[in-house]
């Protein structure tokens, strides 16, 4: 059962139990593979994605919505020039966001003080970028799916100021800023991971680590200590069959090394894991089952109940100021879209 809160003009603010999700919403459009960027301000501004137009019939979208955590309502906000799906965003140090990929290659710019997208002078080369990292120094590190080929974005020169070559191709690989400030590489159906260094704008090997299991379509999560916990994905089993995965392991950037620790309690892939203020890892998606908690001090996995909707596929996660997640867009087990959005409540 879901524990919802509810205003008096009726609107839901999600769940008022500790260690549960509420509903939320409606979003003005139902949507999935879109980006969530949590702004300056706290609210949540989601962009673009695929929606059903009819019977058997999805096409990307330009809207873009935000959400507001105190009200716990979605409203419109401007249009992106074109269709996007499939790509990638990072919030800027003025407060604005960028978006790469998932139509043509000239990169956008979203203005929360005018609510509006704006377009770049940059362009870039990248075809399907996989990533977009928030340097330490202000720049945005684009990384792309099955290419030797990475950029830097600086946005007060508003141009892909480098274009660097990382030293191998990966699909839907992960990339972590480390509290070194270095990016941290790791999957994408390769076993070795990568370190990009922004001082030197240059690729490394960590101490040629290697991961326990060879993955993507995983997810990476620093935690309170500085390591990096991968869960999940797909990895290969025999003659390039591919197929979701329970396990886990953390990357410890100081050794370096891989270590397996324990095994999520069903296969995921697709799905999103997020860091809570208390260290723990909500990990929610990409299986038709729960969502589930992961403590890195007890290295225990266990199931979170609460709305049915929980189980969906193409959604974002994202930390709201307060504490909370902001679980929304994507599909059902029916690969029907999803109206109401979730928010789960840790305490």
């Amino acid at each position: 059962m879901c524990a919802c809160g509810v205003d008096e003009a009726g609107s839901p603010l999600g769940s008022v139990t500790p260690r549960s999700f509420g509903a939320v919403g409606p979003m003005v459009e139902p949507r999935r593979d879109h980006t969530a960027t949590r702004l300056s301000d706290g609210t949540v501004m989601l962009a673009g994605g695929i929606h059903v137009v009819s019977a058997g019939v999805e096409e990307p979208l330009t809207s873009a919505e935000v959400f507001d955590p105190v009200s716990g309502r979605f409203r419109q906000t401007g249009s992106l020039p074109e269709g996007r799906s499939g790509h990638v965003a990072a919030l800027l140090n003025n407060g604005r966001v960028l978006i790469a990929g998932g139509g043509r290659q000239t990169l956008v710019l979203y203005d929360p003080d005018s609510g509006s997208f704006v377009g770049s002078n940059a362009a870039s080369r990248i075809q399907r970028p996989s990533s977009a990292t928030a340097l330490r120094d202000g720049r945005v590190l684009l990384l792309g799916d099955l290419t030797l080929m990475a950029e830097v974005y600086d946005p007060e020169e508003d141009e892909i100021v480098k274009n660097l070559f990382v030293g191998t191709r990966r699909i839907q690989q992960t990339a972590t800023l480390l509290n070194s400030g270095d990016v941290f590489i790791a999957g994408g159906a390769r076993g070795l991971a990568e370190r990009f260094d922004p001082q030197t704008d240059l690729f490394s090997a960590p101490g040629g680590a290697s991961l326990q299991v060879v993955r993507f379509g995983h997810t990476a999560t620093l935690l309170d200590d500085g390591r990096v916990f991968l869960t999940g994905g797909s990895a290969e089993f025999a003659a390039g069959v591919f197929s979701p995965v329970s396990s886990t392991e953390i990357f410890d950037p100081n050794l370096p090394s891989f270590r397996d620790t324990g095994s999520m309690q069903t296969p995921r892939f697709g799905h999103s894991a997020t860091r809570l203020r208390d260290g723990k890892v909500l990990i929610v998606g990409g299986a038709a089952a729960d969502a589930e908690i992961y403590d890195p001090h007890t290295r225990v996995f266990q199931f979170v109940g609460g709305d049915a909707g929980r189980i969906r596929s193409g959604a974002t996660a994202t930390l709201l100021n307060d504490g909370r997640v902001l679980v929304a867009g994507g599909v059902d087990e029916e690969f029907l879209y999803l109206e109401r959005a979730l928010v789960y409540n840790p305490e």
